[in-house]
């Protein structure tokens, strides 16, 4: 069915892709963008209170109309820190933004401040503010980087990027816009390659209340900036000043006349990457710093390790030494013109960063190479008067930009080299629905947000059914989690999670896991899961704690901290059982250290240890789980995993709250998870499992029966195989409750699923394998020609209830047919040298049942022998029952069937295969 709120909602979209650009001074009526309002309120019959608050925060009404509500902060959404704008947006960019922000950026938050004026008016104040942004700094164009477009590409596909923004082609240009994206606009208009490569690294440097969070880390940003803004980027950067090569291990900078550089050349700005190697290295580049206005400068100097300015031969900034990213500011006097200038840098080990920053009369704090030049005498050349990019700065317009800045309003959102709002409205008690910005039309001297029709309903339903005076704990957590997107990725209690549309966006490196690699997790329950200094981590910091996944959880910086304890609060944990060991800790350590192996539960063989790869799925990391999980939810989870992520790969090795490990500890299950968790709660340090990472063997049972659960060819995705040291092996198919393959010879090889990836099944290793049983094995059949069920097993009633171990390993798998229970008992035995298969079947019920057969057999051709003995194709089997087996033709084929016969509540079925 056609969804009419996203078809309308990206029909701005289209018409911009098939019309090409937006004539100047008209705008798209493409409402500002806000994911939250649009997914869950857009829609509605009626206009909410709940939506319109949360445009309220998110068009950041308060910082005009001031509230003394505290749920007014809950999740205000801030507007960026226009400090040093200059550069990092090209100039020409500022003044089209300014005059309509709604053309150039459709579904911008940014308010038109000049839509109700004049055109010459507008013009005039927008030409003034424009100049004034721009004198905060001069855009400078690193290098281009053509590898980091690819690369860039394949990050913003992955990593997260397209659950917010949309899809973009293999130009960076937009794709495909969905209902609830956060459009980008026309970012190649916009950004210079350093100044999208900066904001991409650290977006809380100018949007600090995280509504972008941080994702990429190092030279990601600058690969995923080149990939955006390809094609806008000319060739290489002109060089602006020379560089010196040096290597060596210092404390200090070392006395540079005394030593002979490595290299030496020209770059373009202070590039570390002109050094060879990172440790034990040192710069020193020189150039021209042209000054256009007399005054005292201040020049700033971040460094890891030490660095030094001169200016004339005049040391102004000393932040020498070795030492993590410090910053150290000098000040100087400088007269208009060309000064001689020397900056050093050395690096010691470890991190190696510099950034110079330079602020001064008319100059906002800007990156200080944009300022230098190779010789005394020769300047870059500067932008041709025809080019779209074309703005020279005037001193003028920008000191009345300056004044327009503090008087029009945008002091009131941004903050901006300490200027102060002088720019009065009224408090939000006292705003009326139909005027100010809610009115039908723009109005000189009031912001125009083109809002849509429901905003606009939205918020005035808002006003008049105010904020309560305390924040409720669940409405807060749900704002937050609206007004941040959270919902883009994640649900919680029904609410949000990924969007169709996004849906095949989100991608894993292990297939095979299904949903579980590559959508992120469910938030319902998360306070009962995670510890609060981990949610808090993660919340400031992102993670990536899940190999397998491609999509991050991302930075939002203290933002959303307050989230940690609210899910706390929310989501109480069942309470987990109180376990006390009475062995020495070391003891209790050396069996969870053994269970974690692969020789008992295998937990490494699906998760990654201290770093260390697993051998087949890589799953999250076993020495973070005490870091990140809570006891009590720990415990029951390790009982029931499939109870809390339904449809997870996880195996439960306590099925029903039994141990299959019975000789380890007390052989109870509550003690061996204490076990497993105590031996994990020494993190990193904890002493790896023995055979880890080992290359794998095939499997050869010697004194007692192997277990081995994965993925076998023949026996599905829920596999398990028993080796026997007689020689005759099976694999039993838990999903759909049978017997699925008997062999001999060689039990199985590991190497598939304990190696690499552990893509794909797993075959036997042995000969004559046989396929003994399709289907399920127990039916009621109202009389005795009634057809066998076709559907599986878990269709008609069947469970899987685990199984146990006898001191040996062997197993008895256990399962239930509606009230039925059925013990099945597999065992290897050797008749004249030759391996088989003798299975026990014990059926109990509180109501014995007649018309209970067993299915002993399907195949083209069945006869019987003596003594039990019945030729089933080509291989024999013998039935051991209180009756007689019943041969009956089934269309194509034949079926043997063993009536059931209890004596009092149980009945048994013995079963031997020889082939």
């Amino acid at each position: 069915m056609l969804n009419l709120r996203k078809f309308f909602a990206g029909l701005p979209v289209l018409v911009a892709l098939v019309f090409g650009s937006i004539a100047p001074g008209r705008s798209f009526a493409q409402a500002p963008a806000v994911p939250g309002f649009t997914r869950f309120y857009a829609d509605a019959k009626a206009p909410s209170a709940e939506g319109g608050h949360l445009l309220f925060t998110s068009l950041n009404c308060n910082q005009c109309h001031a509230s003394n509500k505290p749920s007014a902060d809950a999740a205000t959404k801030s507007a960026p820190i226009l400090d040093g704008i200059g550069s990092r947006v090209k100039h020409a960019y500022l003044k089209k933004f300014l005059l309509d922000p709604h053309a150039v950026k459709p579904g911008t938050t940014m308010p038109n401040l000049f839509a109700g004026m004049e055109e010459a008016e507008k013009t005039t104040k927008v030409e003034a503010l424009a100049h004034y942004l721009a004198s905060t700094g001069k855009p400078t164009q690193p290098r281009p980087d053509r590898k980091g477009i690819s690369l860039g590409r394949d990050l913003f596909s992955r990593v997260g990027c397209v659950a917010c923004h949309g899809t973009r082609d293999g130009k960076g240009d937009q794709e495909k816009v969905f209902a609830t994206s956060v459009p980008l606009g026309n970012i190649k208009a916009k950004y210079t390659l350093a100044g999208l490569s900066e904001f991409l690294a650290n977006p809380h440097q100018t949007r600090p209340l995280g509504r972008m969070p941080g994702i990429l880390a190092g030279k990601e940003a600058s690969d995923v900036a080149n990939y955006l803004l390809q094609g806008t980027i000319p060739g290489a950067a002109a060089n602006n000043m020379k560089y010196a090569y040096y290597e060596g291990a210092w404390k200090n900078l070392p006395d540079f006349a005394k030593l002979k550089p490595k290299a030496q050349g020209e770059a373009a700005d202070f590039e570390l990457s002109v050094a060879r190697r990172v440790n034990n290295v040192a710069l020193r580049f020189e150039g021209f710093l042209k000054i256009d206005v007399a005054g005292t400068y201040t020049f700033h100097l971040t460094s890891d390790d030490g660095s030094r300015l001169w200016l004339d031969n005049k040391l102004v900034v000393n932040n020498d030494g070795i030492h993590p990213p410090t910053t150290k500011s000098g000040k100087t006097k400088l007269t208009k013109g060309m000064h001689k200038l020397v900056l050093a840098v050395f690096n010691g080990g470890g991190g190696f960063e510099l950034k110079a920053d330079v602020e001064g009369p008319g100059v906002g704090r800007q990156p200080l190479g944009a300022l230098v030049h190779l010789s005394e005498n020769i300047e870059p050349a500067k932008i041709a008067k025809g080019d779209p990019d074309y703005f020279p700065v005037q001193r003028e317009l920008a000191a009345k930009g300056k004044e327009l800045f503090g008087s029009i309003g945008c002091a009131n959102c941004h903050q901006m080299q300490g200027e102060k709002n002088r720019l009065a409205a009224p408090a939000e008690a006292k705003l009326k629905g139909d005027a100010g910005c809610l009115a039908a039309a723009p109005k000189k001297g009031v912001p125009w947000f083109n809002l849509s029709g429901i905003q606009q309903k939205a918020l005035r339903v808002a006003l008049e059914k105010p904020r309560p005076d305390k924040n409720d704990v669940r409405d807060v957590v749900k704002t937050t989690l609206t007004a941040f997107n959270c919902y883009a990725c994640h649900d919680r209690d029904r609410i949000g999670g990924v969007e169709d549309d996004v849906n095949k966006l989100f991608l894993t490196v292990m297939p095979e896991m299904g949903d579980e690699g590559r959508i992120p997790p469910s938030l319902t329950g998360v306070g009962a899961k995670l510890n609060v200094t981990y949610l808090e981590k993660i919340f400031e910091n992102g993670s990536h704690d899940r190999p397998y996944m491609h999509t991050r959880m991302p930075k939002f910086g203290t933002s959303v901290g307050h989230l940690s304890d609210l899910f706390a609060k929310m989501d109480a944990p069942k309470k987990g059982p109180n376990v006390t060991f009475d062995q020495p800790i070391a003891k209790i350590k050396a069996a969870g250290r053994h269970m974690v192996g692969p020789q008992a539960f295998g937990c490494v063989k699906c998760h990654t240890f201290a770093g260390a790869k697993a051998e087949g799925v890589q799953g999250i990391d076993l020495t973070l789980l005490t870091q990140r999980l809570k006891k009590d939810w720990y415990h029951n989870y390790m009982i029931n995993p499939s109870k809390y992520r339904p449809g997870t790969r996880m195996p439960s090795s306590f099925p029903d709250g039994m141990t299959l490990l019975k000789k380890v500890l007390d052989g109870k299950a509550d003690t061996q998870i204490e076990a497993i968790w105590t031996y994990l709660a020494d993190g990193k340090a904890a002493s790896p499992p023995i055979g880890l990472n080992t290359k794998s063997t095939p499997l050869i049972p010697v004194a007692e029966a192997i277990i081995y659960r994965n993925f076998i060819q023949g026996a599905g995705a829920r596999a398990i195989g028993v080796g026997f040291p007689e020689g005759a092996h099976l694999a039993f198919d838990a999903n759909d409750i049978r017997l699925a393959m008997i062999w001999q010879g060689a039990f199985i090889d590991a190497h598939r699923h304990w190696t690499g990836r552990g893509v794909g099944y797993e075959p036997p290793a042995g000969e004559n394998i046989l396929k003994p049983q399709t289907g399920a094995g127990f039916y009621i059949l109202a009389k005795q020609d009634e057809a066998w069920p076709a559907k599986p097993a878990k269709e008609i009633g069947y469970k899987f209830r685990g199984y146990r171990l006898t001191d040996d390993q062997r197993p008895t798998f256990l399962y239930s047919f509606h009230e039925i229970k059925i013990e099945d008992a597999p065992n290897a035995i050797t008749t004249k040298g030759n391996p088989g298969i003798r299975r026990t079947f014990t059926i109990t019920t509180d109501n014995p049942i007649d018309k209970l057969f067993y299915r002993a057999a399907v195949a083209d051709r069945i006869t019987a022998e003596k003594d039990g003995w019945f030729r089933i194709d080509n291989w024999r089997m013998r039935i051991e029952s209180e009756a007689t087996p019943v041969i009956r033709q089934a269309g194509s084929k034949m079926e043997l069937l063993v009536p059931v016969r209890f004596k009092g509540n149980s009945a048994k079925i013995v079963q031997e295969y020889a082939w």
